[in-house]
Parts: C-alpha cells; sequence; structure tokens
C-alpha cells in the first residue's frame, strides 16, 4: 500500500506538470523507445484525465470538494488530456511480473517539475541534461519536456537505465502496427508484442529444430494482440484484437456456428451460468504436433495415466481422434447457496475414435445424473430430468447474451434475479450488485468482455464509485475530511 500511495503522489506530481507545447509528441517519444526494442512484450497507455471524470469525483460527498480543489490546482499548469503511456520488458515472471516497467509522462516546466519533487522529499540529482532520482525499486528522470518512471524489482543502476531510455526516444517513430496501437481508443489500452513475448520467454519453444523456429518467428513477426478497456454508461468493455500476419491466422483452430446449434443439445431451463467451445480439434492437434510436441505427454505425466490411456485411444489424431471440438455446459435451476446445489445440463462431442472413451464416461456419469444420452457424435448428461430435452421447449439464453454458442468460445453469467445478498460480499466486492450479467466471447479475431450494469444510463465506473465510497463512509463514520 505504501508503494501504490508513493506512486499515486508521484503520478499526481508529474501529471501537474504536464502539457507538452514545443517538443516531441509524447506518443511520438513512446513510438521511439519502442522502435526495434525486442525486450519490450507489452506497451500502452491510460487516460487518467478521462478515468478521473467518469467518476464524478466532484460529487463524492466531503471528499469530492477536497480532490477537485487539488485537481483545478494542477490544471493551472497541465493538461489533462495527455494519457500516461507504459511499456512492459521480459521475461515475464512466473507471476506474470514484468523483468522492468516504464512510465512516461509529458512535461511543461522542467524546472518546475524537479523543484515540486524536490518538495515531495526526493533527492534529485543530475547526469547530463537529465534530472534524476532512484529510491529502491524506483527510478525517475527528467529531460527537457519528458519524464520517465522506471520500475524493477531486482537491483539497477537507475542513472544507466534511464540514459539508454531517454536516448532510445530519439530514434526515429515506429510507425506500423505499434503507432496504430499507441493510437488506439479506450480508457486504458493495451498492445502486446506475440514476437517479443516468444523472444523473450524460456518455454519448450526453444527445443524446436533450427528450421521449426524459424519458421515460428516469421510467423509471430509484427503480430500484436491489442486490448481496451472502456467504462461506458451501463457496462464496461473489454475488448481484444489479434493484429496477427496472415500466417498466423491461418494456424487459428475457432470455428463459428450462426445457429448456436450448441444450445439445442444442452437441454432446457433457464441458465444463469454458459459455457461453450467449438473448436477445429484436427487444427489445434496439428498446431500442438507442430510447435509443442512434448505438451501432450507432459500433461499425461501431470493429470496420470487415465488421460495417457484416453489420448491412447484417439489414435495417430490424438485429441482430435477422441473429441469433435464441441462442448457446452450450463447452470440451471437453483442459484441459491442456501438452497443446495445447482443443476447443470452437459454436452461434449465425440471424435471418430471416441466411442469407447464416451462409454466408459457414461458409465461414470450416470452414477450421479438423472439422464445421460450418448450416440455416435456425443455425449450428454442431465442432473435433473426437469431439464432434458423436451418437445416445445428449448434453453432460454438470457436476453444480452445471445452470442452463446455462436463463436469459438463462449460464456455468461446471468445475474438478474439471483440472491447475491447470500454470497455476503464485503468491501469492495460488493460492486458485483450493479451487475446485470456478463459475457465473454473469443474467435479468431480476437475477445471481447462485457459487464453490463442493472442501471443501464450511469456509467459503470461512477456506479463502482458510489459503492465504494459507501463503503468507506460506512467505516469512516463522521470522521472530518
Amino acid at each position: 500500500m505504501k508503494k501504490i500511495f508513493g506512486f499515486l503522489v508521484l503520478t499526481l506530481v508529474l501529471v501537474s506538470c504536464g502539457g507538452n507545447k514545443d517538443g516531441r509528441p509524447l506518443q511520438d517519444y513512446v513510438s521511439s523507445f519502442l522502435n526495434g526494442n525486442e525486450s519490450i512484450v507489452a506497451f500502452g497507455k491510460a487516460d487518467l484525465n478521462t478515468i478521473l471524470n467518469k467518476t464524478e469525483y466532484k460529487k463524492i460527498p466531503k471528499l469530492g470538494v477536497a480532490i477537485d480543489v487539488e485537481i483545478q490546482e494542477f490544471k493551472r499548469s497541465l493538461k489533462l488530456e495527455t494519457p500516461v503511456f507504459f511499456a512492459i520488458e521480459g521475461p515475464l515472471a512466473e507471476d506474470g511480473t514484468p523483468k522492468t516497467t516504464y512510465a512516461f509522462f509529458e512535461v511543461t516546466n522542467a524546472d518546475s517539475l524537479v523543484g515540486k519533487l524536490k518538495h515531495q522529499g526526493f533527492d534529485m540529482n543530475k547526469e547530463g541534461d537529465v534530472d534524476y532520482f532512484q529510491s529502491g525499486d524506483v527510478s525517475l528522470g527528467v529531460r527537457n519536456n519528458l519524464a520517465i518512471l522506471i520500475t524493477k524489482k531486482e537491483e539497477f543502476d537507475g542513472k544507466q537505465m534511464l540514459t539508454e531510455a531517454f536516448d532510445k526516444t530519439t530514434n526515429d517513430v515506429s510507425e506500423g502496427k505499434i503507432d496504430e496501437l499507441l493510437a488506439a481508443k479506450g480508457d486504458v489500452v493495451l498492445g502486446m508484442s506475440v514476437a517479443n513475448l516468444y523472444k523473450t520467454s524460456n518455454t519448450d519453444l526453444s527445443k524446436l529444430s533450427k528450421d521449426k523456429q524459424d519458421e515460428l518467428n516469421e510467423m509471430v513477426s509484427d503480430s500484436y494482440v491489442q486490448t481496451a478497456l472502456s467504462f461506458e454508461n451501463g457496462k464496461v468493455v473489454i475488448e481484444t484484437k489479434n493484429l496477427f500476419s496472415e500466417e498466423l491466422k491461418k494456424k487459428m483452430f475457432f470455428k463459428k456456428d450462426a445457429s448456436a446449434g450448441i444450445v439445442k443439445k444442452l437441454g432446457t431451463g433457464n441458465p444463469t451460468l454458459g459455457f461453450a467451445m467449438n473448436l477445429d480439434m484436427k487444427k489445434m492437434q496439428a498446431f500442438i504436433d507442430e510447435y509443442a510436441p512434448t505438451a501432450m505427454s507432459e500433461i499425461g505425466d501431470m493429470l496420470g495415466g487415465e488421460f495417457q490411456m484416453a489420448l491412447a485411444m484417439g489414435g495417430k489424431d490424438g485429441l482430435a481422434g477422441l473429441l469433435s471440438g464441441e462442448v457446452g455446459i450450463v447452470m440451471v435451476g437453483n442459484s441459491n447457496p442456501n438452497e443446495g446445489m445447482s443443476d447443470f445440463n452437459i454436452y461434449v462431442g465425440i471424435g471418430k475414435n471416441g466411442q469407447m472413451f464416451a462409454n466408459g464416461a457414461k458409465s461414470m456419469l450416470e452414477i450421479g445424473m438423472a439422464k445421460v444420452d450418448l450416440d455416435s457424435k456425443g455425449i450428454a448428461a442431465y442432473s435433473n430430468a426437469s431439464y432434458i430435452p423436451q418437445a416445445g421447449k428449448r434453453l432460454n439464453v438470457p436476453n444480452g447474451c445471445d452470442v452463446f454458442g455462436k463463436k469459438g468460445i463462449t460464456a455468461f453469467i446471468n445475474l438478474e434475479g439471483v440472491d447475491l445478498s447470500s454470497f455476503e460480499f464485503e468491501e469492495e466486492a460488493k460492486v458485483i450488485y450493479l451487475v446485470k450479467y456478463i459475457t465473454f466471447e473469443m474467435d479468431e479475431n480476437g475477445s471481447k468482455i462485457v459487464i453490463q450494469a442493472k442501471d443501464g444510463k450511469e456509467n459503470m465506473l461512477k456506479q463502482a464509485m458510489d459503492v465504494i465510497v459507501e463503503e468507506l463512509s460506512g467505516k469512516i463514520g463522521n470522521m472530518a475530511i
């Protein structure tokens, strides 16, 4: 918490001196820093001004007035429209922690910024035309209209790293997909370089033959995944776009079904949760065989002999021989944890060699399920006879979740009518009370998560802030702020 608070204070100080009138635009600095920098696996920006305004902080009781006074003070020397840019250096640790994180800020008056930092107690030094300080795992440098913040878990030479970072910002701009990602719209935008992620990862891919490694390098070259987070009226949208090479696109194994045929195989009822998958198993198995030949045996070692035996049943086609790639599961009936377990409907499509495997699964499922159906195409199981397929009845997918079953991977959680009070959420987790439903979809072009609020008129961030402030108010009572 101390680090987070310190970073926020430092960010506000930096932002208060933001706005670039005479120098290079901040986006160009970042684009130049990224140009040819193969150690950067992800980069992006956060529009702090827009995010702040969407909270409608001025309306926060007591705190709103104090915050607005500070913001107005910042605006005297700040161009709030300027987002904060960032870059993440690989390799990533097993827990996802980056090796190094860079943040970039626009500065309109370097002397003013340095003075403010000194006033905040930072020990400023000077190297050439760069003013800098280092404290623990954080280092900050200021040169003319640009400030760069570096955070790194291990010990590092802040002066040297800042010098190198500033030098990289004088390169030519990247152009192409990098600049397209830096200019993308969203409250928070993240771009991930597939090529750099591959190059900096410590994986079994390095065990491939040189020809295969060269082929993979060519395939992921200039390929990116763009993720944009936007807080909108009544919903939050997290959308990714796959900016892949043509070669990599051809390797994707998602299937589409505009008729959502899987829904017809999942019985009846009013589901509160659903997951559906429709993959081209032959393409997926071919991809695994080509670029991860040891993956299946490693999974088998982890899961045990049963998986290895099942995989053997698939024959030379592996998983594609066992499964058709079509899977679906929905939770139906009771959704109140105080009233017992919910019921489930399940469907799994089987491959040409999967009949024996399916027979074994049928015997196991019949022990706890009300009904199990098996044919040459798949196996379906229903925990409650009330929700088995019936003439004239169907699965009632909730409004707003209509994409379910139509793309490669889809899912939803429908909270409308669910008594969430029985879950006893605490503090900030009570934001879940605002949610009407959540949907997820993924195909070869990317993915999208939509968190839809029950109140569709007010910005979702404002609604969440109201819940958090109410929780905080209950804790601080009538304390003067």
